[in-house]
């Protein structure tokens, strides 16, 4: 064959320019599937197939274009067309316009996706992005070359260390772990990673285990151009592993640089445990935790224990099983008192095995946190970020503190904050950002983060929480879409006991009581020691007057001093014992947990809400002066609010207050605007049946009132609809039981 006329006969089919044509014309279909199918959710494999009809068709194109050729009479075979008649110059002068045509066509497209669809996806969650500096970095797991699967967390292990390693390093921002791992197994863009964890550099590399001998490759990357700084393959044994940590954090830092003080590169040298399988179990339980799932919980435990068996040394494995253990107490059905000495013991252990790692402050905070001792908590949880920033969970447990016992709200934000800023797509951390919302009645971000967190992290129960509460919240008040936003959740994990608790709230608040008694069954029956259980008891019993749970799960508190007993379990004990006519018991709790309320001289600089109740005990005692001069107290309080509150007398605060004083002295003339106010704008409604059904002598005078009877009665009828569409959501879920409808 003679090459040369071959190639002139290929130049004169237009063979050459129908392959340009094709190839330039595949290339933008695949570009525009790639970028638009994914938009439309269309399934993975859609974009496959496209992908491969392209290829496939590519040959054809070529073999097409030599045995056929475009005569003005149509299309007929080359070989069957007299070369002094083929009009293939013509047909080559549309093919380049064809070309032409095509390539403008992707020059357009490649500027609009990179613009526009490009820019869309890094700034999808614009606001969940911080700042990115230079010395910023994340670390992204590195990639398991071996063929056992088995090493998927020998590798993750020493993506975790290196990220721990970089984190002491003062001045230099690491993404948080919960954050890089997002990015495990995916392969995007570097410059959108860098974008959507706000750090200017990523660290990058893949991890071969071969028996006793590991090669390791790491490179640093910089994101704004995807510029390699550093690169290197580290062959070892794998005694060495946390050696190859360390002298492959020091490169990195040295590129960054970044001047290590002396305390910071000791810091480096911090070797967890020497035991390959206990650091692996170690890696597995630390993911299990994050979902905050009590199955997962509750297997993250056996297998710190299993890492503690193989290393009792291992202090992180203990201040993690420590920390762990309050989980299973706070998400599952483990009684505090059990919590509280297996958090001691290992929070401890930890403490004495090394007491120069965060993780051993955050455990012995916990134990603080738990046992109710919050000053101490903080002073520990503050140490911890000192030793390392990157430990998200305690910017979680230490806002907690300062926004639900402290009272210092602007410290929770911060906290917030700054674990948004370290660990971005961590589902605590999205979900704190939707409390954020709620707490500054910020309805719209409030949704926004938790519905964006149902999206990123859908195994995520709190996100369907934080919603059920921003539903039910005034002013939307809508306790029909709350229970069914946590319906959804409890059908993701029946075993998450928030999602039951909240459903009963959401139940007992409609007046619904046989389906709130068959969840009550459900949690009597599963999760009897739990704090979501215990808590809804007496909630319960004062609603319909069914206290039979309460009678069977008194919550022993003799392990904890008095003064340190939670608020809502006195309350629990006072409601009881007020509802069960043990009046005595009632005014003995009130003297021994709230004496400066029997304090009549002293002058009040804060109220205790719990005053309304005791008034209303001396009412049910029939002590008619002592309830007067209680309620005279506590008006002449509210009349010094204004001064206290920014808003004046326009704040929240006086408002309520004000109208508790009016009902109490038994104005309701005055009262009505208030409470229609309260009903119609403030939608503040939730309260409504309870005082329908209730027998207390304060609720008895609202209704009986004919200026507030009117519009309980009105706000009764929504609340009757909105208990309705409960009713036909739980027929559609096939969880309506016959019964119910006789009630």
């Amino acid at each position: 064959m003679n090459i040369s006329k071959f190639i002139q006969e290929l130049k004169r089919r237009n063979v050459f320019k129908v392959a340009v044509a094709y190839a330039i014309a595949g290339w933008l279909i695949i570009q525009i599937v790639a970028t638009v199918f994914p938009a439309f959710e269309f399934p993975g494999w859609t974009t496959q197939f496209v992908i491969i009809l392209v290829g496939i068709g590519f040959p054809l194109a070529l073999i097409f274009a030599w045995a056929f050729e475009l005569t003005p009479e149509g299309l007929k075979k080359s070989k069957e067309v007299d070369i002094t008649e083929s009009v293939t110059d013509r047909t080559g002068k549309k093919l380049n316009g064809i070309i032409i045509s095509v390539l403008s066509v992707a020059v357009f497209f490649l500027i609009v996706e990179r613009v526009f669809f490009a820019k869309s996806s890094i700034l999808e969650d614009a606001q969940t992005s911080a700042t990115v500096e230079t010395a910023s970095i994340a670390v992204l797991p590195f990639v398991n070359m071996s063929s056992d699967s088995e090493n998927e967390y020998f590798s993750d292990g020493l993506s975790e260390e290196l990220l721990n390693a970089l984190a002491k390093v003062e001045d230099m921002r690491v993404a948080g772990r919960t954050s890089s791992f997002k990015f495990k197994g995916q392969n995007e863009n570097l410059s959108e990673i860098g974008a959507e964890l706000g750090v200017a550099h990523i660290l990058e590399g893949s991890v071969r285990k071969d028996g006793n001998r590991v090669r390791i490759t790491a490179q640093l990357i910089k994101v704004d151009d995807g510029y390699h700084l550093w690169s290197e393959t580290y062959d070892r044994e794998l005694d060495n592993i946390f050696a190859i940590q360390e002298e492959i954090s020091r490169r990195v830092l040295d590129q960054l640089k970044v001047f290590l003080l002396p305390e910071d590169e000791a810091e480096l040298e911090s070797i967890p445990t020497s035991d390959i399988e206990a650091y692996d179990a170690y890696l597995k339980a630390n993911q299990l935790i994050i979902n905050r799932d009590i199955d997962e919980i509750n297997v993250a435990i056996e297998l710190y224990n299993t890492a503690i068996k193989l290393d009792p040394s291992f202090a992180q494995a203990h201040a993690k099983l420590a920390h762990t253990y309050q989980l299973q107490n706070y998400y599952g059905n483990v009684p505090e008192e059990k919590a509280v000495e297996s958090v001691l013991r290992h929070a401890q252990i930890a403490m004495d095995l090394n007491n120069q790692i965060g993780e051993s402050h955050l455990a012995m905070g916990v134990y603080h946190d738990i046992t109710r001792d919050f000053e101490k908590a903080q002073e520990f949880y503050l140490r911890s970020l000192e030793l390392n920033p990157n430990l998200t969970d305690v910017y979680n447990l230490l806002g907690n503190i300062y926004i639900d016992e402290l009272d210092e709200e602007e410290k929770w934000k911060e906290m917030v904050k700054q674990m948004y800023e370290v660990d971005p797509l961590n589902p605590l951390a999205i979900y704190n950002k939707g409390r954020v919302g709620l707490n500054e009645e910020d309805l719209e971000m409030a949704e926004e983060y938790f519905l964006m967190n149902m999206k990123k992290n859908p195994e995520f129960i709190p996100s369907y929480i934080g919603l059920a509460f921003m539903k039910s919240n005034a002013p939307v008040s809508k306790f029909d879409e709350s229970f069914i936003a946590v319906h959804k959740a409890y059908s993701l994990d029946n075993n998450f006991t928030r999602s039951l608790s909240i459903m009963i709230y959401r139940l007992i608040t409609l007046g619904m009581q046989e389906p709130a008694t068959h969840y009550m069954d459900i949690m009597q029956r599963n999760f009897p020691e739990s704090d979501d259980y215990l808590g809804l008891v007496d909630d319960f019993g004062e609603e319909f007057g069914d206290y039979s749970y309460y009678n069977k799960d008194k919550r022993d508190f003799s392990h904890l001093d008095p003064k340190n007993i939670p608020d809502f379990h006195i309350s629990d004990q006072i409601d009881y014992a007020i509802n069960t006519d043990d009046l005595d018991k009632a005014f003995q709790l009130f003297r021994f947990h709230y004496p400066e309320l029997f304090d009549y001289s002293q002058e009040l600089e804060e109220d205790n809400w719990r005053r309304i109740d005791l008034i209303e005990l001396y009412n049910i005692a029939g002590k008619a002066d002592s309830a007067r001069m209680q309620t005279q107290k506590y008006c002449e309080f509210v009349e010094t609010i204004p001064d206290l509150e920014e808003e004046g007398i326009d704040s929240d605060r006086y408002f309520f207050s004000r109208n508790w004083c009016l009902f109490l002295n038994n104005d309701f003339k005055s009262a009505q605007p208030f409470v229609e106010e309260m009903f119609t704008e403030r939608r503040v409604i939730g309260f409504v049946n309870f005082v329908l059904r209730s027998d207390r002598p304060l609720d008895v005078n609202l209704r009986n009132s004919p200026e507030i009877r009117p519009l309980l009665l009105n706000v009764k009828k929504e609340l009757d609809e909105q208990a309705e569409n409960v009713r036909q959501y739980l027929i559609e879920q096939g969880e309506w039981k016959e019964e119910w409808e006789e009630n």
